[in-house]
């Protein structure tokens, strides 16, 4: 069958569905022949999870993109697919006739064989009652209602529920003209179906008074004009079964949910890019990734994120210039990093774990009998059961939103580090971008809004299901809530759109900011040099070479150990620290009272004093020409003209930075300038929402194969395999190196 050029729903490891009926036998029939799955499906639930999560999200960003056509067999709608007939209003809708129109029509054909013609008249009083929403202003996006009729048809389509399939064809030909019904907001539990909701839908194929049809053109037009605007000619007349076949299902609820699954396996892999792009910038230390680490701790979630991270650091031009400083001087920062850089992959790793098991749930879902009776043409009868219940949905949901917390408390303590100049490494406060911080508050207030987006979204962490009520006199007396936690995980999904949004600006104001740091260093540092060699070499009268030009390597050693962003503002202010230690490195050397190395020439008691002369004719110099030379090359870079590129040209996450300075358009941000970092901020979510994430990521991670490092050759060192083989057998020895210190790979 054609596939527009869609992978086949066996090709992306779908969740499992029923078996349906085949040749009119149902396989599961409740005889001594009946097969039913042992362990009853629990082996392909886990056989869904046999890939790993970064495939799986690459296969929905591929689903997204290429559907032209949605092609409905009923059993395999993908949550990719879903958010498709969402937001790309191009995409249809088409009924799978050869798989379908069987089933469908014998299921019919029974309920019109075996009910009394009657029970017609109470279709009608039943999409009547259930029309007990208030629309108002504040009504379910039309997008919702859009999806929650693609599950809805997708669902009848198996073959359980007697309606005819023209009903179904009615239904398509809508989605297909973008005619959708109004539905309240508010008014579905979830138990016996999204009832409420749902008989929107049949009040539009019914042809309802007060049926309210958004055009795609966005007018509100009524059901009759658009019945006829999609090529129907007259409302359908709803027989025995069918009306409750339209309104008695999960659909509203499953439908939002799987939009909200798109995006959050979206964000989870966006939050582990981001991680790691945070260490680069932050000078970090890569050993929390060594492979060993993760193994021993036996979780898949983390063991992937903590390899997704590895490969990203690998050969990073930051990760080389963090440790060559580390070896020159172990002193300049802490060991190890803090928790939310150094444990990230045992934060988002759990979280990971939920979000594939919540959308594998939801796509069993959205491609699950949920109709209450259901027909079983097979064994010629009714089967009432519980199907309609929605408990997948809502319990999805309430784990979920802890799950989107989880990543916005680590999105917001990363972000906290990279502001603040006591954590982040020598940026300057608030990542103010300016020659003046007195003037230049950088992102002081997108902390305070990111503060408040993450308190928002951990509220939004409390469950909804567990604030039931009995309702319908008591029939549906546990219900699942599971729409009222589907809109709300939708909630916080833009809250976490909005923090990821601020957080990306601020990485890439942070990387920025490194480029200009390492231009104004070389600038310091050949100024300096040139002075030093002007007034510490030689005395003016007679030529003669000072003791004073051995300061030399020490006075650059300043320059490079020394924060730049501590003086830049003005690097000859003695209140500084930075001119203080240049000087305190002469004075140092002018009281030198320890002997001389070895072959080293002792200074004497005259050389002394005149490297204490030269003090001050060294510091004149410097003020003479420093501050203006640091001026006009920070202007330089300002206008794109510098020495040094950017590493980040060297890094596997360079696709974020592009995707944010280049596709996005924004630029390094300071008090001086008019644009405000909202307005940044406002440009990434926007493009976020438009779809473009994706790509990114898939660029960021498109070499990786899903296995540890080392992802390029390191110089050996011992294995601990030596030590006791048998051991140590089990560990791959292309592993990667840091439980040597980073020494070299393991080699058994």
């Amino acid at each position: 069958m054609e596939t527009n050029g869609i992978p086949r729903p066996s090709e992306i490891c779908l969740p499992p569905t029923l078996p349906l009926p085949v040749d009119g036998v149902n396989p599961i029939c409740g005889t001594k022949d009946s097969y039913v799955p042992a362990p009853l499906h629990w082996k392909k639930a886990a056989d869904a999870l046999q890939c790993s999560h970064l495939d799986e999200v690459r296969k929905m960003l591929s689903q997204f993109k290429q559907a032209q056509v949605v092609n409905l067999q009923g059993t395999s709608l993908t949550v990719a697919q879903v958010a498709a007939i969402a937001r790309r209003p191009d995409v249809k809708v088409r009924l799978d006739k050869v798989v379908a129109h069987d089933r469908v029509s014998k299921s019919a054909k029974w309920v019109s064989d075996k009910i009394a013609r009657g029970t017609a008249d109470l279709q009608i009083e039943l999409v009547r009652f259930l029309n007990a929403g208030v629309i108002g202003k504040e009504f379910l996006p039309t997008s919702y209602s859009k999806i929650a009729m693609l599950v809805r048809t997708n669902t009848l389509m198996q073959g359980y529920s007697g309606i005819r399939w023209e009903v179904l064809e009615g239904m398509s030909k809508l989605m297909n003209e973008n005619l959708v019904p109004k539905m309240p907001l508010r008014g579905t539990v979830i138990a016996s179906g999204d009832a409420v909701l749902l008989s929107y839908v049949a009040g539009l194929l019914t042809g309802r008074h007060n049926s309210q049809v958004m055009a795609p053109e966005g007018d509100v037009i009524t059901s009759l004009k658009a019945l006829k605007r999609a090529g129907i000619p007259a409302p359908f007349e709803l027989q025995a079964k069918e009306g409750l076949a339209l309104v008695n299902g999960t659909a509203v609820g499953s439908a939002v949910t799987a939009t909200v699954c798109f995006d959050a396996n979206i964000l989870s892999l966006l939050s582990e890019v981001l991680s790691a792009l945070f260490c680069e910038v932050m000078h970090g230390n890569s050993e929390f990734t060594d492979p060993l680490t993760h193994e021993l701790k036996h979780h898949p979630g983390h063991i992937e994120a903590a390899a997704i991270m590895e490969f990203l650091l690998d050969e990073s031009d930051y990760m080389k210039q963090a440790e060559i400083k580390k070896k020159e001087n172990p002193l300049t920062k802490p060991k190890q990093d803090r928790h939310a850089l150094r444990t990230s992959p045992q934060w988002l790793g759990p979280q990971i774990e939920v979000i594939r098991m919540a959308t594998h749930s939801i796509e069993r879902e959205i491609n699950s009998i949920n109709d209450n009776p259901m027909v079983d043409v097979s064994r010629d009868l009714a089967l009432n059961g519980g199907n309609v219940q929605g408990t997948p949905i809502g319990i999805s949901m309430d784990n979920l939103r802890i799950f989107l917390a989880a990543i916005d408390k680590l999105m917001f303590a990363q972000f906290s580090e990279l502001v603040c100049d006591y954590y982040n490494n020598g940026l300057p406060l608030n990542l103010s971008g300016g020659p003046n911080p007195c003037l230049d508050y950088g992102f002081k207030g997108a902390e305070i809004a990111m503060a408040s987006y993450c308190s928002e979204l951990q509220y939004f962490a409390n469950p909804v299901t567990t604030h039931v009520q009995s309702t319908e006199q008591h029939n549906q007396d546990v219900n699942s809530l599971g729409l009222i936690s589907a809109r709300k995980s939708a909630e916080a999904i833009e809250i976490l759109k909005l923090m990821s949004s601020t957080y990306m600006v601020a990485l890439c104001q942070a990387i920025d900011l490194r480029h200009l740091e390492e231009n104004m260093r070389e600038v310091v540092k050949h100024f300096v040099q040139q002075v030093v060699r002007k007034t510490l070499y030689s005395d003016e009268k007679d030529g003669l070479f000072l003791a004073s030009r051995i300061c030399e390597k020490e006075l650059l050693q300043v320059i490079e150990y020394q924060p730049v962003f501590s003086y830049l503002k003005d690097p000859t202010n003695t209140s500084y620290a930075f001119l203080l230690q240049l000087r305190e490195v002469l004075v140092a050397n002018a009281l030198n009272t320890c002997p001389a190395k070895d072959g080293e020439k002792e200074i004497s008691e005259e050389d002394k004093y005149l490297i204490f002369k030269r003090i001050p004719v060294f510091q004149n110099e410097l003020k003479a020409i420093l501050g203006d030379e640091v001026t006009r090359a920070r202007e330089k870079f300002n206008k794109g003209d510098f020495p040094i590129t950017n590493r980040i040209k060297k890094c596997t996450t360079y696709p974020i930075y592009q995707f944010v300075r280049g596709q996005v358009r924004t630029e390094l941000l300071s008090g001086g300038k008019k644009i405000s970092p909202g307005e940044d901020i406002e440009k990434v979510y926007e493009a976020f929402n438009e779809g473009k994430l994706g790509d990114v990521l898939k660029k960021c991670l498109a070499f990786w194969d899903g296995s540890s490092g080392p992802f390029t050759p390191r110089p050996g060192a011992s294995s601990p395999a030596c030590n006791n083989p048998e051991y140590w057998s089990w560990f791959n020895k292309t592993k990667t190196p840091f439980a040597t210190s980073g020494r070299g790979f393991w080699t058994i």
